[in-house]
């Protein structure tokens, strides 16, 4: 409820009465967080916080913006390429809305899974399921995780998901952002009167950037973005991405389907992901007939009486399917399903001259 007004405040040019006093004190809000980003950014500037220094390559999947920007399939695409050029990969995650056993777990040892979804978080979780020769760790404290996931497993590379923001605090990183076409700026204000986690002038700091979702908006939008970000910063090298949906699968049984499977078919879609648009985009672009789409704040995990509402939707109407994300899938509790009715879509990530990303942010600084 809270996420939902906050979002209609923030997106809207046309505000309600209510609506407009809300975001009116989420600008009041916003001034304090610029005050405390001001104040960070003057602690690296005079040397009072001093940067870390780690014996690995460290690679950062970062992005300007609250919600999600496709950080998850980028770190996984990254580390694939590394494993099969037999380098030792660890993942580093905070685990977002995790039930915590410590503040630093190991996920996967490289070998096999060690931690369930609910104490590891979606997006390690997932890693951890999809890149089965990585190791993944999560950690409160991201600094003291790449430490003590060096000193534990000795990789190669560190892949490090949601970082730039602290670039300040670590030496000798390479710093990818993405950048989600679809609403590339966040609305241009701060979080939280709007979702930028910083001044998107910032971007200037990043090693290369990486726009996301190309394929669901015009040529001449994607060509706007670069040259908004090439104003701060004209010697930056931009890079597009299209998130590839690889396949579709049946959340009881684990049967595999091409994406083609969804065509011409009649769906409810449900999703709990920091850009549902883009999910809903790509499976309109596969053909699928979108009867409801239902949005849950990101992160969330469907309830039992959640659940069996959207079955009770399903039954209601003329759906042949329930489709969600690889994301929400690993937080189903399969004893909620009673029938083999719901299909999670699994994406990949198509990056364009990725062989000259890849050297790029391989180099040490």
């Amino acid at each position: 409820m809270f996420e939902a007004l906050w979002f209609k405040s923030v997106s809207k040019k046309k505000r309600s009465a209510g609506e407009a006093i809300f975001f009116i004190l989420l600008v009041f809000i916003s001034m304090f967080y610029s005050a405390g980003l001001l104040l960070r950014k003057l602690f690296y500037l005079t040397g009072i916080k001093k940067r870390a220094r780690f014996n690995a390559k460290v690679i950062c999947a970062g992005n300007m913006t609250v919600g999600g920007t496709g950080k998850t399939p980028f770190i996984e695409e990254m580390a694939r390429r590394l494993l099969r050029e037999e380098k030792s990969v660890l993942i580093v995650c905070k685990g977002y809305r995790r039930e915590k056993k410590n503040a630093f777990d190991i996920v996967s040892d490289g070998t096999r899974i060690l931690l369930k979804q609910r104490y590891a978080g979606d997006e390690a979780y997932m890693l951890a399921r999809a890149v089965t020769k990585a190791k993944v760790i999560v950690a409160d404290d991201k600094l003291r995780g790449i430490r003590e996931g060096i000193e534990i497993f000795r990789p190669d590379y560190v892949l490090l998901d949601d970082g730039f923001q602290k670039r300040g605090d670590m030496a000798d990183t390479n710093h990818v952002v993405l950048v989600d076409a679809i609403n590339p700026a966040g609305f241009n204000r701060l979080f939280p009167a709007g979702m930028l986690r910083e001044p998107f002038s910032e971007i200037k700091h990043a090693d290369a950037v990486l726009l996301t979702n190309v394929n669901l908006v015009a040529p001449e939008k994607t060509e706007k973005i670069k040259e908004a970000i090439l104003r701060f910063n004209k010697n930056l090298k931009i890079f597009e991405s299209e998130h590839q949906p690889k396949l579709v699968y049946n959340v009881s049984t684990g049967e595999k389907f091409e994406p083609g499977f969804l065509n011409e078919k009649k769906a409810i879609v449900f999703s709990s992901i920091g850009s549902p648009a883009g999910f809903e985009r790509t499976l309109k672009n596969l053909g699928l007939h979108i009867l409801v789409g239902l949005r849950f704040k990101d992160h969330h995990r469907l309830s039992k009486n959640e659940m069996e509402a959207v079955m009770r939707l399903y039954d209601s109407t003329k759906a042949q399917l329930i489709v969600t994300t690889e994301k929400d899938e690993v937080k189903i509790s399969k004893k909620h399903i009673t029938e083999n009715r719901i299909y999670a879509l699994k994406i990949g990530m198509l990056i364009k001259n990725v062989k000259e990303l890849e050297k790029r942010i391989r180099v040490t600084q």
